[in-house]
């Protein structure tokens, strides 16, 4: 292999980065990051390491920001508001103050 073909494969290397890198941070501009999230600033890194752990698509992580797609963040915030909240047992002393109409707290 000579230097002037050496040299043209790595410019073409060079040049398929290049685009691939482009293309990557074009379509990374629609994505939300943890600043403007509606999950929140804890909830949305949250969110996306649990993705990234899983193997998911929609999340990535650039630097401190953690990024996710319109549709991953869509997909979090369903499963956040279809999760419903535990309820909390009352004690069988409360449940009978309850019943009975007693004022006053747990004794």
């Amino acid at each position: 292999m000579t230097p002037a073909t050496l040299a043209r494969i790595l410019r073409a290397a060079a040049d398929e980065c290049d685009r691939l890198d482009s293309e990557a941070r074009t379509e990374r501009r629609s994505w939300v990051d943890q600043s403007s999230s509606d999950l929140g600033r804890k909830r949305h890194p949250a969110a996306v390491r649990r993705r990234l752990a899983r193997g998911e698509a929609g999340a990535a992580v650039v630097g401190r920001r953690f990024l996710l797609s319109p549709e991953a963040l869509s997909e979090e915030l369903a499963r956040l508001t279809s999760r419903p909240k535990p309820v909390r047992k009352l004690s069988v002393a409360a449940e009978l103050r309850a019943e009975l109409g007693l004022v006053g707290g747990a004794r």
